[in-house]
């Protein structure tokens, strides 16, 4: 689970980066359903696992905090 995590916050900093050096419209929709496409794949995967909701809680929230801090100091940069 961590893994996947750590992956799909590299997809979603790279996408982060891709949308703020290229000011493709196109590509911006194609990153954001991609993201959105592989979020629910990873949770889908989560429940057949049986992951607990008080995990994915606290795994969901740890994601958001990291990304959010690592994106905001992308985009200032």
């Amino acid at each position: 689970m961590t893994v996947g995590y750590i992956g799909l916050l590299l997809i979603a900093l790279a996408a982060m980066r891709y949308i703020l050096i290229i000011h493709d419209t196109l590509g911006q929709s194609l990153v954001l359903f991609g993201f959105i496409f592989v979020t629910v794949y990873l949770r889908f995967v989560e429940k057949k696992l049986g992951i607990s909701k008080k995990e994915f809680i606290i795994s969901k929230a740890i994601f958001i905090a990291v990304f959010s801090s690592l994106a905001f100091w992308l985009y200032f940069k």
